[in-house]
């Protein structure tokens, strides 16, 4: 889910992952992810030359990257075939 503020592309869009509201310290309510000290410096410095393809590859990216293993680790979460492999 990607929201365009009204200041778009002055300000950078919010991304949000609903499926993983209150999963992770490092999310918003309603799932919104934390983009505020790695990515807006980056957003702010480029532009208007961003757009949301740069906000999906530079700020979802490295979050998922971060986040997604720890989720997995911690138990939050869990790979689709491991559920299969649970129900056969």
């Amino acid at each position: 889910n990607v929201q365009i503020p009204v200041t778009y592309p002055t300000t950078a869009p919010e991304i949000a992952l609903p499926e993983l509201d209150g999963k992770t310290a490092k999310m918003y309510r309603g799932g919104k992810i934390c983009l505020t000290d790695h990515f807006k410096p980056l957003w702010a410095r480029n532009v208007p030359k961003f757009g949301i393809a740069h906000a999906m590859a530079l700020g979802l990216g490295p979050w998922l990257a971060v986040e997604i293993p720890d989720l997995i680790e911690k138990g939050a979460i869990t790979h689709k075939d491991k559920l299969d492999e649970h129900k056969s």
